[in-house]
Parts: structure tokens; C-alpha cells; sequence
């Protein structure tokens, strides 16, 4: 009978204890970081952008695959930030989030508008404005999300 209770056990918990993910408040993390992401353009924050990559993380635009550390990414980033001044990094569309139903893997899709002024090569400030589309892989590791990889699209606005 003792066996019977023990090996009954694991159903009674649900499916040999595997926790219930709660996929809303995991979508509702995702766009938070999303959210985070804005904030880290207008401030110039390339440490809040960055904070959540991955140890490595693989990029494919512009006909490249390429891959990062969080340091490099963040060097890079803040260079831009520091030569921009972003007017518009905005929502086409609502961000299309989709968490796995066991919580370790997740995708964003992501529809900007984006318009800045930036030097050019001759030092002047141009305006700029550019729609983008992109997709951003998530996985949870040690209870965070990290930014695993994206693929992107641009073309200039209109």
C-alpha cells in the first residue's frame, strides 16, 4: 500500500512535479523587457539594453550572422547611442510575444519606427528614419530571460 501511495505521488502533484508556468506573467515579463529597451534608447543606456544578453549571442541582418558578449554589445551600443539623439523608437504594430508552454523558451516580434539625428561622416547632423522588423529569441536560464538571438529586417521610412 505504501508503494502504491508513493508511486500515486507524482500524479497527485501534477505530472511527476513539473511546476505550472504561468505563460501571462512570463509574456508580461518579456514585454517588460521590451519596454526596458525603449527607455535604454531615449536615456542612452546601452548597460540597460545589454543587461539582458546571454553570455553569447548570435545577430543576423544585413546578410550576416555575427555573434556578441554583453561587454561588446554594450561598447558598441553605447557608441551609437552616444552619436544619436532618437526622436521616435515606437510600436508600428503591438509586440507579438509568444512564451513555450514550459517557460524556458520565448520569441518576440517587433514592428519600429525609428527616426534620429546623428552626424554624418562630414560631422553634420542628419535626420534619419528607418522601419524595422524583428524577431528576438528568448531563453530562461537560472530564472531570467536572456536575449538569445535576433533576426532583423530595415528599410528607410517613409
Amino acid at each position: 500500500m505504501t508503494r502504491l501511495c508513493l508511486l500515486a505521488l507524482p500524479v497527485l502533484l501534477g505530472c511527476a512535479g513539473t511546476p505550472r508556468v504561468d505563460v501571462e506573467a512570463e509574456r508580461a515579463e518579456i514585454a517588460r523587457l521590451l519596454q526596458g529597451a525603449r527607455t535604454a534608447h531615449f536615456e542612452k543606456r546601452a548597460d540597460l539594453l545589454t543587461a539582458g544578453f546571454a553570455d553569447t549571442s548570435l545577430f543576423v541582418a544585413r546578410g550576416e550572422v555575427t555573434s556578441t558578449t554583453p561587454e561588446a554589445a554594450r561598447e558598441r551600443m553605447q557608441a551609437y547611442f552616444d552619436r544619436s539623439t532618437f526622436q521616435e523608437w515606437d510600436d508600428i504594430e503591438p509586440p507579438r510575444i509568444r512564451v513555450s508552454p514550459d517557460g524556458r523558451m520565448a520569441y518576440a516580434i517587433l514592428h519600429k519606427r525609428v527616426r534620429l539625428t546623428a552626424p554624418d561622416s562630414t560631422g553634420a547632423t542628419v535626420a534619419d528614419h528607418t522601419v524595422f522588423a524583428w524577431v528576438e529569441l528568448y531563453e530562461k536560464l537560472d530564472g531570467r530571460w536572456r536575449l538569445m538571438g535576433v533576426a532583423s529586417t530595415d528599410r528607410p521610412g517613409e
